[in-house]
């Protein structure tokens, strides 16, 4: 991904100490390179600043057209930031690439002078940094094309995921773009760099553990999908809408207007109950009688409430409504109904819920049927 130095051709012995290489990417070898005095320094400089002058001049105008070209591409993001991205590498990557060339041009006047070597790390160093450039740039076209993925689910968690794996994905790139650009400077540094990195990595993980376990939690619940943005689940202690999801927690907004954050490497190992997946709700209720109410009276009672049940609004024929009596207690005989209501729509639910308790009672009186007056309905 990142090459702007090639290995020297020949390796040395594992004894023998270590060596700056000798060949370069398009510069190429240069330890058996013979000294030429240049006719005119003047020329080689003049030539050398136009050169460098017209590629940048290239690239900053590439980077305009293209940048102005991807903007006709509105019905394909993908086009669109191929494009785009394309244009923001070309700035650096063209006089990296001219000045190269010039010192492939000059190697002998340049080893004449004692510079060739300097001249050739620099060459390359820049080409390090053009390239990693580009690469962050045209990183720009598979998140577009993850967006587009994350934008036809359904999943909302989909529209985190791409962000938050990209930021990642960029920082990894930078990260060893800058180490490549050490490690052709100075071999050595980036040695002790990277055995550094090392050190700093195993201390922070020990040291923020709590925060991984997080950031798994949240790999964990993207993966699993047990919820979405906007869904109601219920997590035992909890119940509410979620809001968001971060790296560290989710974000949730409870029935009281509230919002509580939970950690996800907690949330990940709790069971979770999504209430708005759920493909129906069921509803259960009492309905208490005076303890003295004759049986036969008690048997209409459960009749008219079964007769108001059938064939009622959100039934499916999978899930026929439930009416019997449950117990005869010390203050009141108790009769259990119970139904499906399809869809999972609490609002309509509950509604539907208030107008059938009331057409229970309206039907009770007018049959003589006295509802107990001690205790109060159970609602589950």
């Amino acid at each position: 991904m990142f090459f702007a130095q090639i290995a020297p051709l020949a390796a040395p012995a594992a004894a023998a100490p270590t060596v700056a290489p000798t060949s370069y990417f398009i510069v190429g070898d240069i330890k058996n390179i013979v000294a030429k005095a240049p006719e005119d320094w003047s020329a080689i400089a003049i030539h050398a600043v136009g050169y460098v002058a017209l590629a940048s001049a290239a690239g900053w105008l590439a980077d305009k057209v293209l940048r102005w070209v991807s903007t006709k591409f509105g019905q394909s993001p993908i086009a669109e930031a191929a494009v785009a991205a394309l244009g923001k590498a070309l700035p650096l990557i063209l006089p990296a690439y001219t000045l190269l060339f010039l010192i492939k041009d000059n190697k002998p006047e340049l080893a004449h002078i004692g510079w060739l070597d300097f001249a050739a790390v620099a060459g390359a160093f820049l080409c390090s940094i053009a390239h990693t450039t580009a690469v962050f740039h045209l990183l720009a076209v598979p998140i577009a094309w993850a967006q587009k993925i994350a934008d036809r689910s359904e999943n909302k968690l989909d529209d985190i995921l791409v962000p938050m794996f990209s930021t990642v994905i960029r920082i990894a790139v930078v990260l060893v773009g800058a180490f490549k650009a050490i490690s052709i400077v100075d071999p050595k540094s980036s040695d002790a760099i990277l055995g550094l990195l090392a050190g700093a990595v195993v201390g922070l993980a020990f040291a923020s553990q709590d925060t991984i376990k997080n950031v798994f939690g949240a790999v964990m619940l993207i993966v699993d999908q047990p919820f979405t943005l906007g869904d109601v689940i219920n997590i035992g202690s909890h119940e509410g809408k979620v809001e968001s999801l971060g790296l560290r927690s989710t974000t949730i907004m409870m029935l009281d207007g509230q919002r509580l954050a939970i950690p996800n490497g907690d949330l990940a190992t709790r069971p979770i109950v999504n209430l708005t997946r759920r493909d129906f709700i069921r509803a259960q209720d009492l309905v208490h009688l005076e303890a003295n109410t004759p049986a036969d009276k008690v048997k209409e009672a459960a009749e008219i409430i079964r007769g108001l049940l059938a064939g009622h609004e959100g039934s499916q024929p999978s899930h026929p409504p439930l009416v019997h009596v449950l117990e005869y207690g010390e203050w009141a005989v108790n009769i259990r109904l119970m139904y499906w209501y399809f869809p999972a729509q609490a609002a309509k639910q509950l509604e539907f819920n208030q107008q059938l308790l009331l057409r229970i009672s309206e039907k009770l009186q007018q049959a003589g049927i006295r509802v107990a007056s001690q205790g109060t309905p159970q609602n589950r």
